[in-house]
């Protein structure tokens, strides 16, 4: 869902509303990728709210780069330009399309994979790391972090010269978000 960022209670209450927010559909309910209209992302979630949709737009926090004698500003722009994700059957989506903030929806066929990906961004994006725009990494090690901010975690690493990258794919859209990681902060996954 579209929410800002707001530090949690507790790591558990996070994970449990991952949980809730990344079950599978039920009563012919499906994921699916709502490509919105430019700049439209926000919009559209809140179109799936109206219509009480099941929804999720990963934000991340934007700071513009400040000039003499101009204020300081801060807003949420999309993770992932131009996506939103939704659950819900042919009636809701056709009452979403009729909004006119979608351009299309993309079917997804692998759910399950889907969803644990978004899992693994949602908690990524409240975490305290910083998060950048990654090309889907289609190589490299499998890894589950073990501590710091994103416990838990899967995704795979990238080796960088200046250290090692944790990329989270979201495989549909061919994109990734990464996070500069110590490698004692994880584990190999087989």
């Amino acid at each position: 869902m579209t929410e800002p960022h707001l530090p949690l209670q507790t790591d558990g209450e996070l994970r449990t509303r991952a949980g809730q927010l990344f079950a599978p559909g039920e009563d012919g309910r499906a994921w699916y990728v709502f490509h919105a209209r430019p700049r439209c992302e926000k919009k559209a979630a809140e179109v799936c709210c109206q219509v009480d949709i099941r929804h999720y737009l990963p934000l991340r926090h934007s700071e513009p780069r400040r000039r003499q004698g101009q204020r300081r500003y801060s807003f949420e722009v999309p993770l992932f330009p131009g996506y939103l994700f939704g659950c819900c059957d042919a009636a809701e989506r056709y009452q979403v399309m009729r909004s006119d903030q979608l351009v299309r929806t993309i079917e997804v066929v692998d759910q399950q994979q889907l969803l644990s990906e978004l899992h693994s961004v949602y908690l990524a994006t409240h975490s305290t790391m910083s998060l950048t725009l990654y090309p889907q990494l289609r190589r490299g090690r499998y890894v589950r972090v073990i501590r710091g901010p994103l416990e838990g975690v899967v995704g795979r690493i990238s080796r960088r010269k200046e250290g090692l990258r944790l990329v989270l794919n979201v495989s549909i859209l061919g994109a990734a978000v990464a996070a500069e990681m110590d490698m004692a902060d994880v584990e190999l996954v087989d």
